[in-house]
């Protein structure tokens, strides 16, 4: 015992002899320095406040007094792993602002001030980096200016600061610049752009509820209760199973009834087309979570960068495919469904029976976007996120509305994500125009839709060669960091002339199929090579992913890549058809076993809602963190399995409360005037024979049951 003592109590004391002691005038020169340049600073008399309560924090803080300490200890010092690719650098927010005498001592708050910096090299000499040896004795400068192939700018870096409230933001960037000078960058002599976007924030000036606010908790409150009474209601009634109008409106509300329709398979032998569809917006999540997290506070940029070109992140990068995958699957439904009918039923009916169907989440998201969601989240970048998608939703929600928001004004367009409802939407009422016209004028029908699918395939090609545009939409950093600058993103890939080639391909598969259900001789044939078509699917799937995602590091011609642009989706396109051919009609057992496992079938309702709900969790988590975070793919995988988990709580709730209830009351509505006319039509006639049928209206036979017709249309 006494042995291990003087051991231990040799060893501290080496230990305190290691320890370096700082003298009170080496302490000080740091900030002496300055102080000595904040007083030499030609300062206005509007921001001499600002000065005089800067300069009385450097002071207290060289008395090492509380409250100086605490706000200069909530502000970086200089910025830390840029050369890593840490773009920001924070500080501590809450310190700054959440301060113990912020009630007692008013004239001690501070503000938290967010500033851009642009860092740029005063000799005007460009030399590259030594990339293949990285030598280590070559100018740092060099390191910062250079770019890799995902364009991630390490001479871009943005800076929290904890000020004295009276700073404005020219103060604040004087500031900066002071700041910055005394760092290590400053010894470069690089030359420093500031500028502070948006206003400080302060404790003291809490978001406050508006009028949107309170509308959009009354509209939720009413819904929710209107709900929950039909289902009590419908629960507790002793003659529910009577066919009044009432009942009806009862049950078509009634969480019990819409529950139980969720779980529901349908009988049509596409039963794989549940796991496609909920798989693909799992794809799309994990893309977006990629994207959005890449394109906020990370710590190790470089490394993210480098693992971009790798097999895994290639297959991320360019997961935006799989938005095709919904475009193929609802041209395929749109088909079947069609083909069942022995009379064109009315065009005005089925285009507004989808627009229900498409508008009721999506207007709700929307509403929540303007109203709730700038109250969900707080941090030093949550203003950003709220200017970028509160802002132009209450700007531009009723373009959503109109389904114009892909072609009006895309520059704010309300939701990035939300381009793809237009184009859907366009989508079919083109497809059923076209299919209404072959059913009247079948040469006429068919001539149109040759000429119009030829220039579906032609037109991203044709216009990316026009603009001299890469071949796909490279997300590389500029564009995660601010989708909406991007001139592809508008000339291309969120407009419906461009994206269409995909649901046709899915529309003409799905007539393929209608037809193949009744010919042996074609059930035969994807007997035989189900396998080896499941096979050419999805090695078509992902090599055209993976394909695609090297432009964004190699060279391209125009030529090529305009031709690439024209056909890289409707090859995807048919490699998805044939996979869900291959296991639809023939005999693929551990694939299909696993894409029509019941489970699918659930989730696979909550796909829509899961989409339009998913980036809004995402960029909540991204831009509500108070640092920057060390991210590798299992980060991502994490974080985008709890998106996808809240993500379908919040399409369930959406689904049960809004969508299915406004959708089945649709269609109640419109059934029921039905049958009231050919009642009604039967008795003026005086049909004895018919007189017992008037419930089977011309919409019942030629249409699907309103619950298919909602989960397919």
């Amino acid at each position: 015992m006494n042995h291990d003592d003087s051991s231990s109590d040799k060893i501290n004391e080496k230990k305190h002899e290691s320890l370096k002691i700082f003298t009170e005038a080496e302490r000080g020169i740091y900030l002496d320095d300055v102080i000595y340049t904040l007083k030499n600073q030609n300062w206005t008399l509007e921001e001499e406040p600002c000065l005089n309560q800067t300069l009385q924090v450097l002071q207290y803080l060289q008395n090492f007094t509380l409250w100086a300490v605490w706000q200069w200890d909530s502000i970086p010092s200089e910025p830390q792993g840029l050369l890593f690719g840490n773009r920001y650098h924070l500080g501590n927010f809450d310190q700054c602002l959440d301060t113990p005498w912020h009630a007692t001592h008013p004239e001690l708050r501070n503000q938290y001030c967010l500033a851009d910096i642009i860092l740029e090299r005063s000799d005007k000499t460009h030399r590259n980096r030594h990339e293949e040896t990285n030598d280590p004795y070559q100018s740092a400068l060099d390191h910062i200016e250079h770019k890799s192939s995902f364009l991630r700018p390490l001479n871009y870096l943005t800076w929290g600061l904890c000020v004295p409230s009276s700073c404005q933001s020219h103060s604040v960037q004087r500031l900066l610049g002071i700041l910055l000078a005394h760092s290590h960058l400053g010894a470069a002599g690089l030359r420093a752009r500031i500028g502070v976007p948006e206003p400080c924030q302060s404790f003291d000036k809490p978001r406050e509820f508006d009028g949107l606010f309170y509308s959009f908790m009354i509209f939720m409150s009413i819904f929710i209760a209107i709900v929950l009474t039909c289902t009590f209601i419908r629960h507790t009634q002793k003659d529910s199973n009577k066919k009044t109008i009432g009942n009806e409106i009862l049950k078509v509300i009634s969480l019990q009834y819409n529950s139980k329709d969720i779980l529901k398979v349908s009988d049509n032998g596409i039963s794989v087309l549940y796991g496609i569809r909920f798989l693909s917006i799992c794809f799309i999540t994990l893309d977006h979570q990629f994207g959005v997290a890449n394109g906020g506070p990370i710590s190790n940029g470089v490394q993210v960068d480098k693992s971009v070109i790798s097999g895994a992140g290639l297959l991320i990068l360019h997961n935006d495919l799989f938005v095709d995958t919904f475009f193929v699957l609802s041209g395929f439904l749109s088909a079947t469904a069609m083909s069942k009918l022995e009379h064109m039923p009315n065009l005005f009916l089925l285009i507004l029976r989808r627009y229900i169907r498409l508008i009721v989440a999506y207007a709700v998201v929307i509403f929540f976007v303007c109203a709730v969601y700038p109250y969900i989240g707080s941090g030093p970048l949550w203003n950003r996120v709220v200017a970028g998608e509160t802002t132009q939703c209450r700007k531009n929600w009723w373009l959503n509305l109109l389904m114009l928001s892909n072609y009006v004004d895309t520059e704010n367009i309300c939701l990035v994500i939300s381009w793809y409802i237009p184009c859907d939407f366009h989508f079919f009422v083109v497809t059923m125009l076209l299919y209404w016209l072959y059913k009247k004028l079948p040469k006429l029908g068919i001539a149109c839709a040759v000429v119009i699918s030829i220039c579906a395939v032609l037109a991203p090609g044709l216009v990316n060669y026009y603009y001299n545009l890469p071949p796909i939409q490279l997300f590389t950093y500029d564009f995660l960091f601010n989708p909406r600058s991007q001139e592809q993103f508008h000339t291309t890939y969120i407009k419906s002339h461009t994206r269409y080639a995909s649901y046709l391909v899915g529309f003409f598969s799905g007539l393929y199929y209608s037809y193949s259900i009744h010919s042996i001789t074609t059930k035969r044939f994807f007997q035989r090579y189900s396998w080896l078509g499941a096979c050419i699917g999805l090695v078509g799937i992902n090599a055209i992913m993976l394909y695609g995602a090297t432009y964004i590091w190699r060279n391209y011609e125009l030529v090529t890549g305009s031709i690439y642009a024209a056909v890289e989706r409707p090859l995807f396109a048919t490699s998805v058809c044939l996979l869900l051919l291959s296991c639809s009609l023939g005999h693929v057992p551990l694939l299909k076993s696993f894409l029509s496992w019941y489970p699918w079938v659930p989730l696979s309702r909550l796909s829509y809602g899961l989409y339009l709900t998913h980036f809004l969790i995402i960029s909540r988590n991204v831009f509500s963190t108070r640092g920057s975070q060390h991210v590798d793919i299992f980060f991502f995988f994490v974080q985008t399995l709890g998106v996808i988990a809240w993500g379908c709580v919040a399409a369930l709730f959406i689904l049960l409360i809004f969508e299915l209830p406004v959708n089945n009351l649709l269609n109640l509505c419109l059934n029921w005037n039905m049958k009231r006319t050919q009642k009604n039509e039967t008795v003026r006639t005086g049909d004895v024979s018919n007189s017992g049928n008037y419930n089977k209206s011309y919409i019942e036979e030629n249409l699907p049951s309103p619950s298919s017709l909602v989960s397919k249309f």
